[in-house]
């Protein structure tokens, strides 16, 4: 008997035409009972998913007539080799597996595997030599499933020109027999090898009717035990979602015949095409294509589809603003839970005492809670870590609440210190960690918390109950980390499938999105790479290799996708291809080349759509309204102009610092002293620049009031300056900081030897030290604002004396890696029109008058740059002119401080606390509303 085929329209849904098929194939009641029996077939389907709407639509419609269902037993393409040969061992699981192939290759001989791997590993460094292992068991499994094996590919890879690689695969092929004789020892199958011995052995064979749904791309070991089971007879029908006259492009298994898509049309409508920029666009086009068909459709009846599942977390964030829910049928890793995440950040603290491991797992959320850890606490530690920024955690953590939560992971962590154990004996020290944290806990399976704790719990306890199954002779000893390694390669394929929710739009997999049914469908990510895939670079079967051996290439990946990109197109309402120009980190993307294998016609202009200027009236032709409808789904957040203040402070006294603030930018002027906002985190990995330059001030004004202020020896001067450097490091930062503090406080002592030189030379010019850092506590000096004298208060870094002349000199120092011009980083604009944005320098000349200088005074900067720059003494060429339009400024900035002007935001060119607030990165933010 042969495989017969059926072939269903893809103008409807293709589950909906097999689900119909099923039922007209159904068992017929001998009684004439209202009964639909399948139970004598095996429906196999692409994807858990596909499987799981067929049985919907199934009792959907056999209870619309009246009937009653016995349901086919429906299986995945994965599952069915082992429903159609009987098993003689039982299988190793693929941990076993795993740990077989890494003692095969460890104990193989290094001088043997050297065309395999020229540096092997240590002999006592086994998670590598798993790893390794790993890495061959996948090449191993893909080639079985294909009905081959390392010694036949070996045989068939002469044939190859120029083939470099043979030694690596005779070497592969003596690793396969010793593999295997290594499973033989422990009674044991390798599941891939199985299938392989079961076709060689003719022992395939099935007494159900096998019914096989859109399974276009089935391997060849497959193809080949279908093939035995219909020779002896069997029933076996392949469903193929196309109609007849598309025959010639799929074999007699119903798969794919890839030269019959090489050159087919693929016609895709244009008007369903959307070209946009990046991610963010993409959610955006996506959210329009919903809008425009809300009024007809719910969410059940909506599909978006995610061939890049990067993308996922974009899509939520812009459909929330738009109140939609989003859901994600394959769910989340389980790698990525809370529960998992636990493990991990425990084992890590346990294993380091690096300040980042310690910062996790205070963050963690269900750790949080376990050690009754407050929100101020976090914060607490936030500002220990900015003032000290630790590598390594020290006994400098004076906070009683710190203290304690540390003292509490640390009992956590204990277990995993140090000592090695078996996996059983180490999983019995994670569910004791587990029960520790959400023993108490009592979890309602019908609630968010089952997908959220429960089922990663289970499916971590799962992956911990197979290291029972591991024979002893593989069996080894691990330390804690070692172990993590182990759990986490095998949870890494594990998902936990998100909460059914009937409001949330579905969000699938470029693979699972033809056989599902809903009647619109949007792709995103229609780019070339993911559509059709590519296997760029395969590290043991280059495309070449793989043509040889009719193994999966590109040509049979083009040929599925394109059979995909039709399906979803025939059988859908409505569809929306988005392609995008960008990726998330900016990088150009190619459009598909499905989009341009229609007919020649329009090609230029199809080609010109997507690489053509935005300004192209090709890219911009839109119905009448669109311009609208676009600002309508393009969200903003708005950076709220009407701005209430609950307690305007006082503003009888100003500094040069509140000032200069004020005039970069009002609205954070507003957000930092008036509503008291502040950053704080622990993200920093190096000095800032005010850190940095509160080190180097705090040194040189330790030089400023020393015995040595007046030597002129350069010697002396840096030794006091490099000592006194090295005294406040320690103090502030301890012994340990992190390494890139280590090195911005030698790039500081570089600084202070070049000021050291500038220094001494000033001083034999006849300059003295007078004061440093000088406070100015009162009286204040008054500035007239509005008929009311506002004070002003300050520190100036630096006063100088010379005796001889009686001129006075007022020092600001600057650290920054520029030279530092006084006049252009005071002022801007043209000659005769310039603005003050600072007023740092004409500012110490009102606060010196509190600390007793009198008369004329210069201004300017003592600049340190960075290495191979001179130290500089540069003096301000203001006059009194200046000057006087430097004092309106500052009348200026008060009287709009005190009127409560604090919008809009300055244009800011870097980046701090307050950016995202301002959006100082978004395009078109003060565009008004509409």
């Amino acid at each position: 008997m042969v495989i017969s085929r059926e072939f269903v329209t893809w103008d409807r849904p293709i589950l909906h035409s097999a689900a119909d098929w099923l039922i007209r194939s159904a068992t017929v009641s001998p009684e004439n009972l209202p009964l639909v029996d399948l139970s004598h077939c095996l429906v196999v389907v692409p994807g858990g998913l596909a499987g799981r709407r067929l049985v919907e639509l199934l009792v959907q419609k056999v209870e619309h007539d009246g009937r009653s269902l016995i349901p086919p037993v429906v299986i995945t393409v994965g599952q069915l080799p082992e429903h159609l040969y009987e098993a003689k061992l039982p299988f190793a699981s693929e941990l076993t597996q795993q740990f077989a192939w890494g003692e095969t290759l460890r104990a193989f001989g290094n001088d043997q595997l050297k065309p395999l791997i020229p540096f092997p590993p240590d002999a006592n460094d086994l998670g590598t030599w798993r790893d390794y292992g790993d890495s061959v068991r996948r090449v191993y499994r893909e080639l079985v499933s294909d009905a081959f094996d390392f010694s036949e590919v070996a045989q068939k890879a002469h044939s190859l020109e120029d083939f470099t690689e043979q030694p690596r695969w005779d070497v592969l092929a003596k690793l396969q027999s010793a593999y295997l004789a290594r499973l033989d020892t422990l009674q044991m199958w390798d599941k891939q090898s199985a299938r392989l011995y079961a076709i060689k052995q003719d022992e395939c064979h099935s007494d159900s009717h096998i019914v096989l749904l859109a399974t276009v791309d089935l391997n060849r070991a497959t193809r080949q035990m279908l093939d035995q089971v219909a020779g002896k007879g069997g029933k076996v029908t392949a469903i193929v979602g196309a109609p007849d006259s598309w025959s010639d492009h799929f074999d007699e298994h119903g798969c794919l015949v890839a030269d019959a898509w090489t050159d087919e049309a693929i016609e895709l409508d244009w008007k369903s095409v959307a070209i946009v920029d990046g991610p963010t666009q993409q959610a955006d086009e996506a959210v329009g294509a919903i809008a425009s068909v809300a009024k007809k459709y719910t969410a059940k009846d909506i599909i978006v589809g995610l061939p890049d599942e990067h993308l996922l977390g974009e899509v939520r964030r812009i459909f929330g603003q738009h109140g939609l829910k989003c859901r994600f049928g394959p769910g989340r890793s389980v790698v990525s839970t809370l529960p998992f995440r636990l493990i991990e950040t425990i084992i890590e603290l346990s294993q380091t005492r690096q300040y980042n491991a310690l910062a996790a797992a205070l963050r963690h959320p269900d750790l949080f809670q376990t050690l009754t850890f407050a929100q101020p606490g976090i914060e607490k530690l936030d500002n220990w870590f900015n003032k000290r920024l630790p590598d390594v955690i020290d006994n400098s953590i004076q906070n009683e609440e710190v203290s304690q939560a540390v003292g509490k992971l640390n009992e956590l962590a204990a277990p995993f210190v140090g000592e090695k154990r078996s996996l059983p004996e180490w999983a019995d020290q994670v569910r004791m960690l587990l029960l520790a944290v959400y023993g108490s806990q009592t979890i309602d399976l019908d609630t968010e918390a089952n997908f959220q704790l429960a089922r990663p719990l289970q499916a971590v306890n799962e992956a911990m109950t197979q290291w029972n199954d591991i024979p002893e002779t593989l069996s080894q000893a691990f330390g804690a980390s070692e172990m993590l390694r182990v759990l986490k390669s095998q949870l890494s394929s594990s998902m936990i499938p998100a909460e059914h929710d009937a409001e949330a739009i579905e969000a699938l997999g470029w693979l699972e999105l033809p056989l599902m049914d809903a009647p619109v469908c949007v792709v995103t990510s229609f780019n070339d790479g993911l559509i059709p895939s590519a296997n760029t670079a395969d590290l043991f079967l280059p495309n070449s290799l793989r043509n040889l051996l009719g193994l999966e290439d590109d040509s049979i990946r083009y040929a599925r996708d394109a059979y995909q990109v039709q399906a979803i197109q025939h059988s859908r309402e409505v569809v929306k291809w988005i392609v995008p120009k960008r990726s998330a980190d900016g990088d150009p993307l190619a459009p598909s080349r499905l989009l341009f294998t229609g007919s020649t016609n329009d090609l230029a202009n199809r080609v010109h759509k997507f690489f053509g200027t935005p300004e192209d009236p090709q890219n911009q032709a839109k119905q009448p309204g669109q311009d609208a409808q676009d600002h309508q789904q393009r969200i903003a957040i708005p950076v709220p102009d009407s701005l209430e203040v609950v307690e305007m402070p006082a503003w009888d006294r100003f500094s040069a610092t509140r000032i200069n603030q004020y005039l970069k930018c009002p609205y954070r002027f507003y957000l930092k002293y008036v509503l008291r906002l502040r950053g704080e985190d622990d993200s920093s990995t190096e000095l800032d620049g005010g850190a940095f330059g509160n080190l180097a001030h705090d040194t040189l004004q330790a030089f400023g009031t020393s015995d040595l202020k007046g030597s002129a020896d350069e010697k002396v001067i840096f030794d006091f300056l490099s000592a006194e450097l090295s005294d406040l490091a320690a103090k502030r930062y301890g012994k340990s900081p992190l390494a890139t503090i280590k090195l911005q406080i030698e790039q500081l002592r570089l600084r202070l030897r070049a000021f050291a030189a500038g220094q001494a030379q000033h001083r034999q010019d006849g300059w003295i030290i007078h004061r440093c850092e000088a406070e100015v506590a009162g009286p204040y000096p008054t500035i007239l604002v509005d008929g009311n004298e506002i004070e002003l208060e300050g520190r100036i870094d630096r006063i100088d004396h010379h005796p001889e002349s009686g001129q006075w000199a007022v020092w600001d120092y600057k650290t920054g890696d520029s030279t530092g011009d006084p006049e252009k980083d005071h002022q801007i604009g043209p000659r005769n029109d310039k603005k003050w944005v600072s007023v740092q320098l004409p500012f110490y000349r009102h606060l010196v008058k509190s600390v007793g200088v009198r008369g004329e005074v210069s201004l300017g900067y003592i600049t340190l740059p960075k290495l191979g720059e001179e130290v500089r003494f540069r003096e301000a060429k203001w006059g009194e002119s200046d000057l006087d339009e430097a004092d309106a400024t500052i009348v200026q900035a008060i009287q709009d401080i005190r009127a409560g002007k604090f919008f809009p935001p300055g244009d800011v060119r870097y980046e701090d606390e307050f950016s995202r607030i301002c959006q100082d990165t978004v395009l078109g933010k003060w565009e008004p509303a509409q």
